[in-house]
């Protein structure tokens, strides 16, 4: 919808009149909670983009973008949210800044702007094992399709690449982060379409405590890219590895239609060397289905996942097992942002400063799991709830297992009542297990409004 109006976005105000091509949307949300425990149930804080911290008693999140454009088939936008959330460390930050341009075929990114939410959000890892929107979105530079790129009546493609600057307090730090990903959807008849993807992450450059500086020049960008075996610092182990840290993952993705809604069966594959990209590490991964029912009465939607981490190449001693899942022996804040996992949000991580990190303390304690998943989201009349159970043992580490499994359960609903000019109101309440310590829980209560 064209709008006129005139946007001072980066000071947060805007007055028209100007021209038609522009447009702007914006919203505030306030959220206050209570909890029997100093720590609030961990739905109320897992993969919101850190907008709730684990022990706050309020939240705040004001937010916008502006858009101009250019053509019928581009545009260009700016976008940003702050927000406040008391007992964090730092309790006022932003949330996004960005400049984006954007057509039919690719969508160039410049700044910080948070991943899409999929799936209804039902989803314990947004249908993603490394990067699930549980810590703040990361600043870089991102260019992708903006739709996927038809080949043929059948063959269409995917793809990103991005870098990126961890740029918070960490062991190894200034260290950046190159990404990228290719996706090949195939869709078989009208009904039915599978996707193949496979996604790369490296941590990589920046300054060791321990190694000095780290390759951070052209050469070690390409050694990053193609993940090539090349010596870089002397090691145990990492000298007959690719420079930097490397995650990545498959994701086979088959979507049929029928009458009674669209279902989704996808497993993703985690891989951190050699062995696990090899399939070593088979069956770790996400194993899930997503199904909307066509007639969407009551439920919009439903998700179960079993995720697995126990496997981790096993324990041959060959060099090819102990994955050891997130943790790195150079990059030792492991796969992690401001202390929260970038990924599956449920392995466990150490407290404390990354600087009191050594060989005997990786970031991750616990990155062996098992774990059931239930998401279910609907409407009933004026009222929009959604229902997410999550049932988890932690196993520690394959080389430092647990004297006994940690078992927890962590429960959430939230009920919406959305009114056409007032804005939306919203209560969530939380209620987790452990075998450990204390039951939690906790109520909330929140206003958004948009405009």
């Amino acid at each position: 919808m064209k709008r006129c109006v005139l946007v001072l976005f980066l000071i947060s105000s805007y007055a028209g009149i100007c021209q038609s091509d522009f447009s702007f949307k914006g919203a505030i949300e306030a959220t206050g909670f209570m909890s029997t425990n100093d720590s609030l149930p961990l739905w109320f804080y897992t993969n919101t983009s850190a907008k709730v911290g684990r022990q706050s008693n309020i939240a705040g999140l004001a937010e916008g973008d502006a858009t101009y454009q250019l053509t019928e088939n581009s545009e260009f936008s700016a976008g940003a949210g702050f927000y406040y959330r008391d007992n964090v460390a730092d309790a006022f930050q932003r949330k996004e800044l960005y400049l984006q341009f954007k057509n039919n075929w690719v969508a160039i990114t410049a700044g910080a702007k948070e991943l899409p939410e999929v799936a209804q959000g039902l989803s314990a890892t947004n249908k993603n094992y490394l990067w699930s929107n549980n810590v703040r979105p990361l600043p870089g530079f991102r260019i992708a399709s903006s739709n996927p790129l038809q080949l043929s009546n059948t063959f269409s493609v995917d793809a990103a690449i991005a870098h990126y600057e961890l740029n918070d307090a960490r062991y190894t730090k200034n260290a950046r982060l190159h990404y990228k990903h290719f996706a090949l959807i195939s869709k078989i008849s009208e009904n039915h379409t599978v996707t193949a993807k496979i996604q790369h992450f490296a941590q990589w450059a920046g300054t060791s405590p321990d190694f000095g500086e780290l390759k951070s020049d052209f050469s070690g960008f390409i050694d990053v890219f193609t993940a090539r075996e090349s010596p870089e610092i002397g090691v145990d182990g990492e000298i007959y590895n690719a420079v930097g840290n490397h995650l990545g993952s498959y994701l086979l993705d088959y979507e049929f239609t029928s009458s009674f809604g669209t279902t989704s069966i996808y497993h993703e594959h985690p891989f951190e060397d050699g062995s696990g990209s090899g399939l070593s590490n088979f069956p770790d991964g996400v194993w899930g289905i997503y199904f909307q029912p066509k007639e969407k009465t009551y439920i919009s939607g439903i998700v179960y996942e079993f995720i697995t981490t126990k496997d981790q190449s096993g324990t041959s001693g060959s060099g090819s097992g102990f994955d050891n899942y997130f943790n790195n022996s150079v990059y030792r804040s492991g796969w992690t942002y401001e202390g929260a996992i970038i990924g599956l949000p449920f392995m466990i991580t150490a407290p404390g400063p990354g600087t009191s990190l050594d060989e005997n303390l990786t970031k991750v304690i616990s990155n062996t799991l098992s774990m059931h998943h239930i998401g279910v989201s609907g409407t009933y009349k004026v009222i929009d709830w959604k229902l997410k159970s999550s049932f988890v043992k932690n196993f520690g580490k394959v080389v430092a297992p647990f004297v006994e499994p940690l078992t927890t359960s962590h429960h959430y609903l939230e009920v919406a009542y959305p009114t056409e000019k007032s804005g939306r109101f919203t209560l969530v309440t939380g209620f987790d297990t452990s075998s450990n310590s204390d039951s939690i829980f906790g109520a909330g209560l929140q206003y958004a409004y948009s405009f």
